[in-house]
This record gives structure tokens, C-alpha cells and sequence, in this order.
């Protein structure tokens, strides 16, 4: 999912004047934007809203010659400012962005359900047969995944970009601890850069539907510091 939404995304800003992902760049280094990627980042890339793991050790790692514009969250920036590496006080997973290039209008409206349950892409789907007509799978397209989203009044999910895309068209969203093996330290980041150091999460579907949701938090806000931090000055 992060690979697609981060092309979508990436995409549409560079739309908004009139550039695409084959337009003309300087040098060659990669823009890496959504998604726990920073392990793979090399010297000459830069760095716009991801985030570290939290399940790969990072001591080895350097990040030398790494642009960073913003990262997923303050957790993030701490880890890099302990190597030396100065950040920018820019928090936020781009996929925040998605309402603003893909209204809820623009998709198929679906009948409304309670809630939605979204697993890990790592899990074994077949543990969640009791839910299955509440299943939205990950790999599914952003596109076909946000119209789904879109049905639900609450999403309970172990996937980190089903908590952020669900939270970003107001939908009340809560982290499902479902066991998947991913590490709290990406979901924590994220929670604190939308400013929210306290959250609760559910380790069954049934404690995820008591919790509802989190508190609110200033989209509008990280959207614009987000597209403000756009590395506009990697394209001609």
C-alpha cells in the first residue's frame, strides 16, 4: 500500500504545477515519501514524511547524505538527531494528503457499515473468517481501498496506513495490536506527529470497538506544512 499511495500521492502534488514523475530532475537521488522505508534511503536521496521501523536495527545505520524535509514523527527525528543529523520540525505521513487531490466525492458511494476491520499485509487473513464481511484488504489499490474506507464509521486496523487514511477522511480509526509481528514504534510515531503522545489500541477487534476511536487532531495543518515541505527543487 505505501508504495502505491506514496506514486499516487507524490503524483498529484507534482500535478499542481504542471510536473509529472518523468519530468526532467536534478541528479539522480530518490525522493522516498510514505511509508517505514528509511533503512533503504543511500547518500543523495531525500526524505519527505517517512519514518523508521522500529523492527530493524538502525545502529549500523549512518543516513550520511540524506536530505530530510520531514518525517513521519518526533520519534523519528530523535533516533536521527541522536546520529547528528538535523531535522526539521515537519511531522506527518503523506498520506494525510490523500482527501485533497481525492475527494470523497469522487468515489462510488457503498452502503454504510459499523465498522471495518483492516489486517496487516504480513498477517494471515484467514485468522479474520469471523469478520470477513468486514474485511478491506491491503493490497487492494489506493483508490479501491479509500472507497471502502469510506463506508465505515469506525476502522479498526493493524495496518499503520489504515489508521492514517481513514483518519484523514474523518473517519475515526483505532491501531488493532492483532500480533502481525509489526513494532509499536511506527504506530507511536505517527500518534505523535498528529501531537497526540497518548493513545489506546486494542488487542481484539471486540476491545478496538469499546476504545471508537482517538481524539482529534489539526489536519489541516499537517497538510499544509506538509506541501510546504514539498522538495520542489529535486524537478526542473
Amino acid at each position: 500500500m505505501g508504495d502505491e499511495l506514496s506514486r499516487v500521492i507524490v503524483s498529484a502534488v507534482l500535478a499542481t504545477r504542471d510536473k509529472t514523475l518523468l519530468s526532467e530532475r536534478h541528479g539522480s537521488g530518490r525522493l522516498l515519501a510514505i511509508g517505514s522505508i528509511l533503512h533503504f534511503s543511500q547518500a543523495g536521496d531525500t526524505v519527505w514524511g517517512s519514518g523508521i521501523n522500529g523492527k530493524r536495527p538502525y545502529d549500523s545505520l549512518t543516513f550520511d547524505g540524506i536530505k530530510f524535509k520531514s518525517v513521519r514523527g518526533p520519534k523519528t527525528k530523535a533516533i536521527l538527531e541522536s546520529k547528528g543529523i538535523s531535522v526539521p520540525d515537519v511531522y506527518g505521513d503523506p498520506g494525510l494528503l490523500a482527501p485533497l487531490f481525492m475527494a470523497p466525492t469522487a468515489f462510488a458511494q457503498r452502503e454504510p457499515e459499523d465498522f471495518l476491520v483492516v489486517p496487516h499485509l504480513n498477517e494471515d487473513f484467514s485468522k479474520y473468517r469471523e469478520f470477513e464481511d468486514k474485511l478491506v484488504l491491503p493490497n487492494l489499490g489506493p483508490g479501491q481501498f479509500i472507497e471502502r474506507l469510506l463506508s465505515a464509521k469506525l476502522v479498526i486496523s493493524s495496518s499503520l496506513h489504515g489508521v492514517i487514511l481513514a483518519e484523514a477522511y474523518g473517519i475515526p480509526a483505532v491501531y488493532y495490536d492483532s500480533g502481525s509481528g509489526e513494532h509499536i514504534f511506527k504506530y507511536d510515531d505517527y500518534y505523535s506527529g498528529t501531537g497526540r503522545e497518548q493513545w489506546q489500541y486494542g488487542r481484539s477487534v471486540e476491545e478496538c470497538l469499546e476504545i471508537g476511536g482517538q481524539e482529534a487532531f489539526d489536519l489541516a495543518d499537517i497538510q499544509r506544512k506538509l506541501l510546504s515541505a514539498f522538495p520542489w527543487e529535486l524537478w526542473k
